[in-house]
Parts: structure tokens; C-alpha cells; sequence
């Protein structure tokens, strides 16, 4: 498992929404229509205008690392070497940052940005060895840099086969690949069904037992990103940490994240506690039941 994966897994990573702006239009991208062909940013789903305004919101969620995601972050490959630049700053050497981009998206100066920024680790993007072809040397050029590289792709039922061979025409210069169960969202589930996909609760059918022959198909260490670990594990317990990190003294962060609090200023657990209300904050939205 990459260091990127295990730190999500622990809920210690901020997600960094850099930029909604992607040339391509992927028919499974789940990135919301508020968001996509947008330049916005957030962190946590938090909306943040200002780069300079991003580690305060990292802080607010004690991570120890960010995962720098979009649209396509090459895309605004400047502004990613100046967030690495600032995180480090702010909280050293030792925080981790990896980050997505498709290798359709990689060009010569995009890469040569990435390689020369405090990135530690890079997810390149590919479903087929064509979109592969002639893009090997910016690969190359990202692990020669000292960047930890690996492949992130879709487990697309059907489509097996072409992105193993994807995965495999990149091993010379990746060190894993990370196999995500493909998530339905509203601005995908069209595409999806037009693609002759059913869906199975949040996820599409079939798609766990695709990541599994492409995991035995690839010549690269394999991980299997479920639909459950991203939804219950990476998100829960990194509402668990920003609650942990923000609880006022006389708040009690529960096991699942929630924060039970006294609308009258005692401690919920106190024997004279009586209005006791339980809220959850996720993004820009508290969410509170009696």
C-alpha cells in the first residue's frame, strides 16, 4: 500500500480540491457539475479563495498529509508546487503530499513542475496502453526526480484486460497501482447506465470483482480502494480528527465523529446535563438533531 493510501485509511489526509478544469470528459468522472470545467478550490469541502488560506483548513483537521485532486491538478501544475510549497512551510518536511493527474494531461513543462515541486508522490491516471504511448518519457521524468510514482485507475467491468496492459506500460517507472470501485454520483449515473452499467447501492455492479482481475493482471503491487473504505473509513475518520481538533471543552467528540454538546454550556456526560444535542460538520454544513 502507498504511504498516500495509508494515510487516508487513518483519516489523516486533507483532500485539496485544486481546480475543477479538465480537458477531458471521462463518462465515469463522479466530479460534481458545481465543480467540473470550474477553477475553484477546496479543502475538506470547504470552499477556499485564497492559496495563503489552505493550511489553516489542513490544521483544522490535524492532518498529516493532502491529497491534491480535481478536475486534473497538472492542469494548474504552478499552483500545485506553490500549495506543496506552503503545506511544507507550514508543517514540514515530513508531510506527505501525493496528487492525481491523467497521462493525457501531461505535457513537458507540466511535468517538469511537478518533478521540481515538494510533491512526494504522483498518481498518473490511464485506461488504455494508447493514451499511454508517446508519454512514458514524462513518467519517466517524474520517477527520476525522486517521486514516489504509481498508477490510480477505475475498475471498469469489461475493460479489464486494456487497463492492466495501461498499468503494466508504465511499471518500468511505477511502484504501485491503486484500483478504485467505481463510485456513482449524479453527474455520472447517465454515462454510466449509457455504458451499460448497473448501479449497486453507490458503486457500480460488478466493479469490486473487475479491480480483482486487474489486480491479478498487473505486474505491480496492487491495492483495492473500495467504495466502503473511501464512504465509511477515509471520510469518517477524517471527521473524526477534525472534530477531535476543533471540540470545545465542554463538547464530546463521539466514536463516529458526531459531537454531543449542552445547548446550555455543560458537558454532555455531566449528571446535570439536560438539553443535549448532536451535530456533525461536514464541509460548509453542520448538520444538528435533538
Amino acid at each position: 500500500m502507498a504511504k498516500g493510501c495509508e494515510l487516508c485509511l487513518l483519516g489523516a489526509k486533507s483532500v485539496i480540491f485544486i481546480t475543477g478544469l479538465c480537458p477531458l470528459s471521462c463518462p465515469y468522472c463522479p466530479v460534481s457539475a458545481e465543480r467540473f470545467g470550474k477553477d475553484v478550490m477546496y479543502v475538506n469541502d470547504m470552499p477556499v479563495s485564497r492559496l495563503e488560506d489552505i493550511p489553516r483548513v489542513v490544521a483544522e483537521y490535524a492532518s498529516e498529509g493532502a491529497a491534491i485532486t480535481g478536475g486534473d491538478p497538472s492542469v494548474v501544475a504552478e499552483r500545485v508546487k506553490t500549495v506543496a510549497d506552503l503545506l511544507k512551510r507550514e508543517f514540514g518536511e515530513g508531510f506527505h503530499i501525493h496528487m492525481y493527474t491523467h497521462v493525457l494531461n501531461l505535457d513537458g513543462r507540466r511535468a517538469g513542475l511537478i518533478a521540481s515541486s515538494r510533491v512526494d508522490e504522483v498518481r498518473i491516471h490511464a485506461t488504455s496502453i494508447s493514451q499511454v504511448r508517446g508519454r512514458e518519457k514524462y513518467v519517466k521524468a517524474l520517477a527520476a526526480s525522486g517521486k514516489t510514482v504509481g498508477a490510480e485507475v477505475p475498475a471498469l467491468p469489461g475493460l479489464e484486460r486494456q487497463i492492466a496492459e495501461a498499468v503494466n506500460a508504465l511499471a518500468p517507472y511505477i511502484s504501485f497501482v491503486n484500483i478504485n470501485e467505481l463510485d456513482i454520483s449524479e453527474t455520472n449515473r447517465e454515462r454510466l447506465r449509457a455504458m451499460g452499467y448497473k448501479a449497486e447501492g453507490l458503486n457500480v455492479a460488478g466493479s469490486l470483482e473487475a479491480a480483482r482481475k486487474i489486480a491479478e493482471m498487473v505486474t505491480v503491487p496492487a491495492h483495492i480502494c473500495t467504495g466502503r473504505s473511501k464512504d465509511l473509513i477515509q471520510m469518517g475518520t477524517r471527521l473524526f480528527r477534525h472534530a477531535m481538533a476543533t471540540a470545545a471543552p465542554a463538547e464530546h467528540v463521539q466514536d463516529d465523529g458526531t459531537v454531543a454538546y449542552d445547548e446550555e454550556g455543560r458537558h454532555p456526560r455531566s449528571l446535570s446535563a439536560r438539553k443535549i444535542r448532536i451535530k456533525l460538520k461536514t464541509g460548509e454544513k453542520t448538520l444538528e438533531i435533538q
